[in-house]
């Protein structure tokens, strides 16, 4: 039913599932960091409609309101046009400085094990939103750092002439030589 996406077949991974799509759309933002998508067909029609995307993945649905859906995990379109750049022969098309302004990693290297890690994430996130065994992410320990007081905006001036963020030595007078060099 999807087709093939250019950045190949290790990139693709199908499941089946009997919920309804928004309710695993649900889910998946809800419990997994996905944003939720329009339902919107980014490879042509009948190649998928995307319901849920992270990282450069997304989730996409064969058919909005089938009884039994048919579910893939593949890279966005702009994720599978570096893949499929670096799988073609093409991957010295981009500079490291291109790579880490589109993706944040600074070599192919970085970049194919981080979507690899990226993939398989998002493969495990439907899965566990499939079965129903996904659960929101423990929340992390918030660490109060400490509040440093900066004496000199936190004290008040005598007179500050409504500047009361400047020091007190700040406003003074600086004499100037009559005719300095930009005067010219």
């Amino acid at each position: 039913m999807f087709g093939l996406y250019p950045a190949g077949p290790a990139w693709v991974r199908h499941f089946n599932a009997t919920s309804s799509a928004t309710d695993i759309q649900q889910l998946l933002v809800k419990h997994a960091g996905f944003t939720a998508a329009l339902f919107h067909q980014p490879y042509g029609v009948a190649r998928g409609f995307v319901i849920a995307v992270r990282h450069g993945f997304v989730v996409m649905v064969h058919e909005r309101d089938a009884a039994e859906l048919e579910l893939v995990v593949a890279p966005d379109v702009e994720m599978t046009n570096l893949l499929w750049s670096h799988s073609n022969g093409y991957a010295s098309q981009w500079s490291a400085r291109e790579l880490k302004a589109l993706t944040a990693c600074e070599s192919w290297e970085k970049l194919l094990k981080l979507s690899g890690t990226r993939f398989a994430a998002a493969c495990t996130a439907l899965e566990r939103a499939i079965d129903g065994t996904i659960a929101p992410p423990a929340p992390e320990a918030v660490v109060a750092a400490p509040v440093a007081v900066d004496r000199i905006v936190s004290s008040s001036f005598p007179d500050d002439d409504d500047v009361p963020w400047l020091p007190s030595d700040y406003l003074q007078d600086v004499q100037f030589a009559e005719g300095l060099s930009c005067d010219r």
